[in-house]
């Protein structure tokens, strides 16, 4: 699992942007997936993806 070093994530959950898109980890091993959320007011979240428990987090971009 990627990790992310301080805080705690928005959101931990089940549903996966990789899998939904065909690009799960487990099934099609692929490098560029999506890391990043752009909302419509321009807040931008970084997604941390738990393959191993098939879990997706959603975090607070930093910059």
């Amino acid at each position: 699992m990627e990790t992310r070093p301080d805080g705690a994530p928005l959101m931990v959950c089940k549903y996966c942007l990789l899998y939904e898109l065909g690009h799960c980890r487990k099934h099609n091993p692929m490098k560029n997936e999506p890391r990043h959320l752009r909302m419509a007011n321009d807040t931008l979240l970084d997604i941390i993806f738990d393959c191993k428990n098939c879990e997706m987090q959603i975090w607070e971009h930093k910059q």
